[in-house]
């Protein structure tokens, strides 16, 4: 058996972080189990769907390192959820309404006035063919409803357990509207029975969607997929993520420095008893993960918990993984020393810019301490300088002036980075030369 899991995400914007969750997790369980990750793209929404935006997700998804074996737009597939509409209208599983907005409106006011909850009277069941035909003869068009079977629909959710909806207190879903565009629910169906969808990871809103779908499985005599609903990413103020709101796209993370394995790691992390971690090897985390760690709480998100994460895990990045990050930013000649020197002190790999800068900068920096940089100048080692060069010139100054802790090292950092704070400077003296140093001192 082959095991297939797909993210089907509407080109109508961004990716969010909270979409971005849905991915990871159903790209990080179906190749947990050896199995197939499909992208769709739902652009059944004509007038809101948009090219860039379908190419955009494309991008963030595989910046974020997820890939797939197949992807497909759902608008090329009108003639399959066509054959399927004819196959529930010959079964009389959907069945024409006429209610407008207005009247569907009153219907659920006076339930919810008398106590009852707001559901569809199938009112639209009593209407005769000649009393149908004649509504469309005077310019009604109809939208068409699911019927479903009056039973108790559950399945084991594979996030929240058992979960299990009375079809009686459900209202029979719209599957086509009135300009017979289709609606999320039979297109979604249709394709996880043709492409052989087992799992299907998806946010908690989509339960009561989940039970209509199963309904729409049994109807259409296939088999139902495995699902699992896990609970919304929340930002600082409790708020869920979403495309209309503005949320923090994946794009803007990505253009603020972020590496994709942060991303990744915290991603799987967050509504977890697992501590944040700092995997830098994505099929080590493939192999790790397990669905069945999920919480059923709302994990929060925090930009400042994903700063730091992304600062620990650069730590772990050895200079042979990051030589092709520095190629792409035109900085050739770098070596191991250079990188040994700043990575402790980076929160982006971006700010290593910053440092070159420092390092390559013939500015002396003005300095009240003349005299005593004039002594240190003195005691400077000759080349070549290693990482015990700081040591042994600092312990010569210290003899020499008297000096220790802040008032010692201080006036030498100002001199030769103009920084107050940053790398040990140990790291720092196998990057520069005498002459350089020596400048940098006022001689």
């Amino acid at each position: 058996m082959t095991f297939k899991s797909r993210f089907a995400p509407s080109p109508t914007g961004l990716i969010h972080i909270g979409n971005a969750r849905s991915a990871v997790l159903n790209w990080m369980h179906i190749k947990n189990k050896g199995g197939e990750f499909i992208l769709r793209i739902d652009d059944t929404d004509t007038e809101r769907s948009k090219l860039k935006y379908k190419e955009a997700i494309k991008n963030d998804l595989n910046w974020l390192g997820i890939t797939w074996s197949k992807t497909f737009n759902q608008s090329d597939r009108k003639n399959i959820y066509q054959e399927k509409v004819k196959e529930l209208k010959q079964k009389k599983r959907i069945y024409p309404c006429f209610e407008t907005p207005e009247e569907l409106s009153l219907k659920r006011k006076i339930l919810l006035t008398a106590g009852k909850p707001p559901i569809y009277d199938r009112s639209a069941l009593q209407l005769t063919e000649k009393e149908i035909q004649k509504k469309i003869d005077q310019g009604k068009q109809p939208h068409w409803r699911f019927k479903l079977e009056y039973k108790i629909i559950e399945w084991d959710d594979l996030i929240k357990g058992k979960v299990s909806f009375d079809s009686k207190n459900l209202s029979d879903p719209i599957l086509i509207r009135e300009d017979s565009s289709l609606l999320y629910h039979l297109p979604s169906v249709v394709d996880d029975i043709e492409e052989k969808i087992t799992d299907v990871i998806r946010g908690e809103d989509h339960i009561t969607n989940t039970a209509f779908h199963i309904q729409i499985f049994e109807s259409l005599n296939a088999e139902i997929p495995f699902f699992g609903h896990h609970p919304y990413l929340i930002d600082q103020e409790g708020k869920s993520f979403s495309k209309r709101l503005g949320s923090l796209t994946i794009q803007q993370l990505k253009d603020r420095g972020f590496e994709n394995i942060t991303l990744l790691n915290y991603l799987l992390s967050i509504g977890t008893s697992k501590n944040l971690s700092n995997e830098k090897n994505i099929k080590n985390l493939i192999n790790d993960f397990d669905i069945k760690n999920l919480a059923t709480y709302s994990p929060k998100f925090s930009q400042e918990v994903l700063e730091i994460l992304n600062k620990e895990i650069l730590q772990t990045l050895e200079f042979s993984e990051v030589k092709q990050k520095f190629a792409d930013m035109n900085l050739m000649n770098i070596t191991e020393d250079f990188w040994v020197f700043v990575k402790n002190n980076i929160n982006f790999f971006s700010e290593v810019m910053n440092w070159w800068n420092i390092i390559h900068s013939k500015e002396v920096y003005s300095s009240n301490e003349v005299s005593y940089l004039k002594v240190a100048a003195q005691l400077l080692p000759e080349e070549p300088f290693d990482i015990s060069t700081w040591n042994k010139w600092t312990s010569e100054i210290k003899i020499k002036t008297g000096r220790i802790g802040k008032e010692l090292y201080m006036p030498l950092r100002l001199a030769l980075t103009g920084q107050t704070k940053g790398p040990e400077l140990m790291y720092l003296m196998p990057l520069l030369k005498r002459e350089h140093v020596l400048k940098k001192l006022g001689e």
